[in-house]
């Protein structure tokens, strides 16, 4: 009997009509709802702070937008920016930007390398890769990025710049401690006259279970003098709309003024409608009180698969980081099988990202890493997800 017959046989409920997807972090139905039901009450504004909102300009946001980004990212008003919905439309526009112009204190070419910490984010690599920028891999330490490994890549001289997701960071949870961050940056000021800090803080609210706090890392910039190295980005993708947040700029004043000065030949201003609305809608809900609503809907599914991961490592088969917070839980195979596991689960319905998914040029050197993205299906749908990841992991195991 074949290893499908025999979890088929073990899982009645399967048939081949059914279709599973654990592939991206997508907010649930469920967590767009809780946005909707205060949103939908919303008059649409086409003024605030005395801006006609209906016009072109206004290219570094309204205000109160910019107020709003200023909470979430932990960055000064006056260094941060409202702009449109993605934070990675802002961050590749950044990167093209050190590129063909340059910034105060980086100018990319196509020799310029990165630091990527991994497992990582695959879009952040497919950005740099599009770019034709080399990728230079650091493993995890567990308060973050391996500091030795990082100091090793930092002697190379095509080194500039790093990217990187400190908080709860994608996939494997990590949320870097003061300590490593200070160390880390110590060793970028030695390089501050050319190299690129991205800082991609998604999940800065994002917090399911206590999770230590984070020192203002425009703090540690300029206590080192790395103000015009540090590229802060982040959206309430995950917190409002994930197709109609709002995405947020932070950077030094003479970065600003230029990637304001680049934006300018690309867009008239940004989506200030879509601003107001935001503004007004944390008007009405508590930023703390809309995390604590998607906190309710969240950690169970996380809580969930955990049950289950935690019973493959208890069994030898696997490991895992339970995470704090964000949206992923990156799972290793004691065997260098990922591949394999992914294929079987898409026979018995249940979709992955691909092998590699979550390093440079999808080359995991362990071949053994699997992303696993909790949120999107409902508490059931999930279950049967993760009986269906589980069964394949033991028979393969």
């Amino acid at each position: 009997m074949s290893i499908l017959e025999q979890i088929k046989k073990e899982l009645p409920w399967l048939d081949d009509n059914l279709s599973f997807d654990l592939t991206r972090g997508k907010p649930s139905a469920d967590q767009l709802k809780v946005t909707e039901n205060i949103m939908a009450s919303l008059a649409l504004p086409f003024e605030m702070d005395g801006i006609d909102l209906r016009n072109y300009g206004i290219p570094e946001g309204i205000p109160s937008a910019r107020q709003l980004g200023s909470e979430i990212l932990s960055t000064p008003f006056e260094l941060t920016l409202a702009l449109d919905n993605s934070s990675l439309t802002i961050m590749q526009q950044v990167v093209s930007c050190a590129l063909h112009l340059g910034f105060a204190n980086i100018k990319l070419s196509k020799k310029s390398k990165f630091i990527c910490p991994v497992p990582g984010y695959d879009r952040h690599f497919k950005l740099l890769e599009n770019f034709g920028i080399e990728m230079m891999t650091v493993n995890f330490s567990a308060d973050g990025p391996n500091l030795n490994e990082i100091k090793t890549l930092l002697e190379d001289d095509a080194v500039s710049g790093i990217v990187c997701v400190p908080r709860h960071s994608n996939p494997t949870g990590h949320t870097y401690s003061d300590s490593n961050i200070s160390n880390m940056f110590e060793m970028f000021a030695k390089k501050k006259n050319n190299f690129m800090i991205l800082w991609d803080n998604a999940y800065a609210c994002h917090d399911l279970k206590i999770t230590p706090e984070q020192q203002p890392i425009m703090s540690v910039a300029k206590n080192l003098n790395l103000e015009n190295n540090l590229f802060i980005v982040g959206s309430t993708s995950k917190i409002t709309l994930a197709g109609a947040g709002l995405a947020f700029f932070s950077s030094s004043e003479c970065n600003i003024e230029k990637f304001i000065d680049y934006r300018n030949s690309i867009t008239p201003g940004p989506n200030k409608i879509n601003q107001a609305l935001h503004v007004n809608y944390f008007k009405k809900v508590s930023l703390d009180a809309q995390m604590q609503a998607l906190r309710e809907l969240i950690l169970p599914k996380f809580n969930l698969t955990e049950k289950y991961l935690t019973e493959l490592h208890e069994m030898g088969l696997c490991d895992y980081i339970p995470p704090t917070g964000g949206y992923f839980i990156s799972f290793e195979s004691r065997k260098p099988n990922a591949e394999e596991i992914i294929s079987e689960c898409a026979n018995l319905g249940l979709k992955l990202l691909p092998l590699g998914s979550c390093f440079p040029y999808m080359q995991d050197p362990k071949k053994n890493n699997i992303r696993i993205a909790p949120t999107f299906p409902n508490l059931e749908g999930l279950d049967k997800c993760l009986q269906i990841f589980s069964s394949v992991v033991k028979k393969l195991n």
